[in-house]
């Protein structure tokens, strides 16, 4: 029937099979027993109490990572909170190193007391909290007094999380982080690397690796099994979401986007079939299925693909329901928004450095600064128009973009303005210029299509003068998030031996916002 039965076949077989499972059993054994016996009582595997996850960046979908969050074990009961943010919405510098510390804090007492001690000097016995800033590239790491790590298990965790986090997978980035903690939260003294070098290294690695492979074959099998159910959702929303992609008017610029968008939607789809005739359902796997790293790897493949047509085809329906206004093109139109508001929000970076401005840097940040003003008014009234069928949608999302060049503009020369006042040599003006490459936030709509298509989103404001040079879906909150990393990159290549590194760890608060406040964690730049 399927590909994969003589495969399995192969496995099951007497001959290979009954001396790999003694010696999983004799390792097993060797790797339980023997800490047990130097410990004077065995450490515990206990899933988190409650995960909680608030993402006011949108940068991830919570439920999906609570699900994950919620299978890695701890030794001890722990309410495991996550929060992405951004500190500019808590009116802090992302340019101070402890922005990330103070926003978290500022979370926790305006909006979930829960997170403090009854006196408010600590975090919460029991809370491990993982926090991270996509926009301003900082990534934290906190606990209540009873389940804390060291200072340097602390930076520990905020380096699991950083390579993820540098490649844009924010999901990947909290879950490593959450198995980091895990692993070193009341780690018992016979798991210390040194004493396990003494009592036999070889011996526990060898075991561990046992007890991670079948922990990572449970694992595959679990995560197939949602896959499936998840893929099974997809396949019903199918027709529907082909009758949208089919139906897009041919005239539209922003039609021929999500025309692209569901011809991958297409790609994937055949490719996602694929790879679920060569996963067998849990009553055609044998037991061995999931040990071996092809296994997981398929699942994880086939999962990636699945979530891609989950989110493909909220784009898709998103984009015909805008394009002909019908059934929810309301809250599409909102996501079509959300850049410009994002901009808005960030508009008090520029406030705030104007008055360390040279006079022409403040002539050019006023017309920002008006411009950001005239870009709100502007929203305003091509949302009542558009809710009056006084403006079809495509020539509302060309003002959109005609509002958005305006903003890149302004941005590009505020950017090299910046850049000429701050750089003292062609050195330091490489690097903010380097500086100025990075990538912003990543958005999912009609523009970020279209902009993605005509290869648009993402030039550099300093590659040239016209205002096509440089054109981001926000670019204020671009801004906002240069002259933080900036400032730091700058900081750092004048005082190399008194700096500190962008990713070394930041403890304690800062006064202006600590108010006595002792909280154990840290924060660190990625």
């Amino acid at each position: 029937m399927s590909t994969s039965r003589p495969y399995s076949a192969a496995l099951d077989a007497p001959r290979t099979r009954r001396p790999s499972r003694a010696v999983l059993l004799l390792l097993g054994l060797l790797a339980v027993l023997l800490p047990a016996a130097l410990a004077p009582a065995p450490a515990r595997a206990e899933p988190p109490a409650s995960v909680e996850v608030t993402d006011t960046t949108r940068s991830v979908d919570p439920e999906i990572l609570e699900h994950r969050l919620a299978e890695i074990d701890f030794r001890t009961e722990v309410r495991l909170v996550v929060l992405i943010l951004d500190v500019t919405e808590h009116d802090l510098d992302p340019a101070d190193d402890r922005a990330l510390n103070d926003a978290v804090l500022d979370h926790a007492r305006s909006s979930d007391p829960s997170l403090l001690s009854a006196d408010g000097s600590h975090w919460a016995d029991g809370t491990v909290i993982l926090a991270l800033d996509p926009e301003n590239r900082f990534l934290g790491s906190y606990g209540g007094e009873d389940v804390k790590l060291t200072e340097e298990q602390f930076a520990d965790v905020q380096d699991a999380m950083r390579d993820p986090a540098r490649d844009g997978d924010w999901d990947r980035s909290v879950e490593a982080g959450a198995e980091e903690y895990a692993a070193l939260l009341l780690r018992p003294w016979w798991q210390h690397p040194a004493v396990l070098i003494v009592a036999g290294a070889v011996l526990v690695l060898a075991g561990g690796w046992v007890l991670i492979v079948l922990g990572q074959r449970r694992g595959a099998r679990e995560r197939a099994d949602r896959t499936r159910i998840r893929h099974d959702d997809v396949l019903a929303r199918r027709a529907l979401t082909d009758a949208a992609g089919r139906t897009l008017p041919d005239s539209s610029p922003y039609a021929q986007a999500v025309v692209r968008d569901h011809e991958r939607y297409t790609e994937t789809f055949a490719e996602a079939e694929q790879l679920r005739e060569q996963v067998p359902t849990a009553e055609e796997r044998s037991r061995s299925w999931g040990l071996r790293g092809r296994d997981r790897d398929l699942v994880r493949r086939w999962e990636d693909e699945v979530e891609a047509l989950d989110a493909a085809d909220d784009r898709i329906l998103a984009a015909a329901d805008l394009l002909h206004r019908m059934g929810g093109w309301r809250g599409s139109w909102e996501l079509e928004l959300l850049p410009l508001r994002d901009s808005l929000k960030s508009l008090g970076t520029v406030r705030g450095e104007r008055g360390a401005m040279s006079g022409t840097e403040q002539v050019l940040a006023d017309r920002l600064l008006d411009l950001g003003e005239h870009t709100e008014q502007e929203m305003t009234a091509l949302t009542a128009r558009l809710e009056a069928d006084g403006i079809d949608p495509d020539s509302a999302l060309e003002e959109l973009d005609t509002l958005t060049r305006e903003l890149s503009a302004a941005v590009a020369a505020l950017t090299r303005a910046r850049i000429d006042a701050q750089a003292e040599d062609d050195e330091e003006r490489a690097l903010l210029q380097e500086e100025a490459e990075g990538r912003g936030r990543r958005y999912r709509s009609l523009r970020a299509l279209r902009a993605e298509l005509e290869g648009r989103d993402g030039r550099s404001p300093v590659a040239g003068e016209g205002s096509e040079d440089f054109w981001r879906l926000s670019p204020v909150a671009w801004y906002s998030s240069w002259h933080g990393s900036s400032g730091q990159a700058l900081s750092e290549h004048r005082n190399p031996t008194t700096s500190s590194s962008s990713t070394s760890s930041v403890s304690g608060f800062s006064p202006s916002s600590g108010g006595g406040f002792s909280g154990a964690g840290s924060s660190s730049r990625f």
